[in-house]
């Protein structure tokens, strides 16, 4: 993971995340490269679509240890941005 983003840290480095979904399939993105696609599902190859931010931190296999820090993690979120193709 240290490739995207220019090779810093990764927690303390700004990513770009996106999500492209289309009738077909659906691509996601990291710093603007490609990471993932598979096959549009049955649900995700018609809308309407909704999104939203996950600011929740851990979970199975979180590399972090947060307990000089009480548990608790900032997350910043500098711009979102949603576009819409022609229907």
């Amino acid at each position: 993971m240290t490739k995207l983003g220019g090779g810093a840290s990764w927690p303390t480095t700004f990513h770009i995340y996106g999500t492209k979904i289309t009738p077909t399939e659906v691509i996601y993105y990291c710093d603007n490269v490609e990471v993932a696609r598979h096959p549009a599902g049955k649900l995700s190859a018609k809308g309407p679509w909704f999104f939203f931010i996950n600011l929740a931190v851990g979970g199975n296999g979180w590399p972090m240890d947060l307990s000089r820090y009480d548990g608790i993690a900032d997350l910043y979120i500098d711009y979102v941005r949603v576009y819409q193709g022609a229907p």
